[in-house]
This record gives structure tokens, sequence and C-alpha cells, in this order.
């Protein structure tokens, strides 16, 4: 029993482990696919030892679903990080594209 609070953590720790060498990378271990490319990054900000990025990655669906885009914002601090990331199916991928391309010429 005196174990038993140690045991949670060492569960997730190794969840996480397990994810990263399954899928070969953290962004493919937390949308649980391989990143089959990496298109780009494009910097959303920085300061005072913190910075943003925008990612953009093809992605290598699992267990026969649709491969798809992942978009993931990477947040890095001197403490500390933080990752979100989207799942966009091709066509919704291509419509953002098309919104964004019209926010540019506007």
């Amino acid at each position: 029993m005196e174990y038993l609070p140690l045991a949670i953590p060492a569960l997730i720790a190794a969840f996480l482990v397990y994810g990263r060498w399954k899928y070969g990378s953290w962004t493919g271990s937390f949308m649980r696919s391989s990143i089959r490319r990496t298109i780009g990054e494009i910097e959303l900000g920085r300061s005072m030892g913190a910075s943003q990025a925008l990612k953009v990655h093809t992605m290598k669906s699992s267990g026969g679903e649709a491969d798809f885009v992942g978009l993931v914002i990477v947040s890095k601090a001197v403490l500390g990080g933080s990752m979100q990331g989207y799942k966009l199916s091709k066509a919704q991928a291509q419509e953002l594209a098309r919104y964004l391309s019209q926010a540019a010429q506007s």
C-alpha cells in the first residue's frame, strides 16, 4: 500500500514513454499517429525566455483511418513547455487554407 502513490505516476510515465517509442515522437504520441512529413513551422511569438510556434505535419493514421494533417502549437519557456495538437482531415485543411488565403488578401 505504501507504494501506491508512486504507482500511478509510474504508470502514466510508462504510458507516455511507450507512446513516444511506438509513434517516434512526442507529437505522434499525443496524436496517436506517426509523422509522415513535417511541412513547416511558423514562429508565432517570442518574449522574455518564452516562444510559441505553429508546426504543420502530415500524419499517418494507425488502424486503417485516413491520413490527416496535424497542426501543433508548441510553447516553450525557461522552466517548462506545452504542446496542443489538432487533427484536421484533408478537406478541413484545404478549407482552412482558403480562409487563411482570403484573410491575408483582405
